[in-house]
Order: structure tokens, then sequence, then C-alpha cells
């Protein structure tokens, strides 16, 4: 099985892509699926990112894809464009994203939003079977990347991820929308 086999049995088929021709090397891509996780949302998917592998903290190598989830409401461009930056920049760290880790914050994610952070956690919202492909040596694990307001980005560097989790299950936000409030 591929990655792409791999992401369709878990998210159904692809219904279009997008294509970063700037990068240097390996080009990173960006996929949507319709209606994942839910009626009326879209689920993009780096493919091309785990062409590289990465160093875990314990000295064990992984590759590692993106997801990114969102409403429809959302240009599906504008969002596979940061999805392709985002990618890119994380890639030319040369290191993982790991559970609890998170990014900025910075500028909105798109334009007009609210959102201007990344975290990155595990996709508990889709099916189990997503979370790693083994169709190589190295295994490919997705990681979930979730859309987080400033005062959100900036908890969870100040308190760690586990009581941000533990936040984010009692005040059950809608992570799709990126405009909602912040949970703090």
């Amino acid at each position: 099985m591929t990655l792409i086999e791999h992401l369709e049995t878990n998210l159904g088929p692809i219904a279009e892509g997008w294509k970063d021709d700037l990068t240097v090397g390996d080009a990173l891509r960006v996929v949507r699926f319709a209606n994942q996780p839910f009626q009326g949302a879209s689920t993009f998917s780096t493919i091309g990112l785990s062409e590289s592998k990465v160093l875990l903290p314990k000295g064990k190598y992984c590759r590692q894809e993106f997801i990114f989830a969102a409403w429809d409401n959302y240009p599906a461009a504008h969002v596979a464009s940061f999805l392709l930056t985002f990618a890119a920049y994380v890639r030319d760290q040369q290191r993982p994203l790991l559970r609890g880790d998170v990014v900025s914050p910075s500028v909105p994610l798109i334009p007009g939003v609210a959102a201007n952070s990344i975290y990155a956690t595990s996709p508990v919202i889709f099916p189990e079977t997503l979370v790693r492909y083994d169709g190589d040596a190295i295994p490919t694990i997705i990681v979930w990347l979730v859309p987080l307001m400033e005062a959100e980005c900036l908890f969870v560097k100040e308190h760690g991820w586990n009581r941000f989790e533990d936040a984010l299950e009692s005040a059950n936000p809608d992570l799709l929308d990126l405009t909602r409030s912040s949970i703090f």
C-alpha cells in the first residue's frame, strides 16, 4: 500500500491537490479530502514531506506527514497555501514536530482568520488506523496540526501540552473554526 492509498483508505478519495513548484528538491504537495472529518469540512494532507526522515529524541528515525482540517467556508486554496508553506518551513528545520509542539504566534494562518498558531498532536478525531503508515522500513507518522489562537499558544508554552489537552477536552471548542474564540 502506498502513502496515498493509506490516506484514501482512511479519508476517502482525494478531491483536489496543489503543488509547490518553487520548492527545491522533492516537491511538496497538498491534497484535500472532502467531508472529512465531518460533513461540510475538508481535511488537507501533505504529500512528500515524508521523503525526508527526521530523528526523534530517543534516537530513532521517523517520517512525517501533516493533516489540517477546516470548515469548507475557508478557501481551500488559502488553506493549501498555508500548509505548503508551513510544511516547507518544518522540513527546513530538519526536526520532527512532536506531540505538544507549538509553532508561533505569528500572522493569521490564512487571511481574515484569528488562528495564528499551530499545535501538533495525534489525529484523535480521525480513524485510529490513519496515525501511522508502515509502507517503508521507517514509519510515517501522521501529525494533526490544530489551529490555535495566540492565548492558547502561550498557555501551551507556559503550562505544557497535558494541561492544554485537558482544557481542550473540558471546553470542547470547534477546532475546525479558524475564527473561534480562544478557550482562555
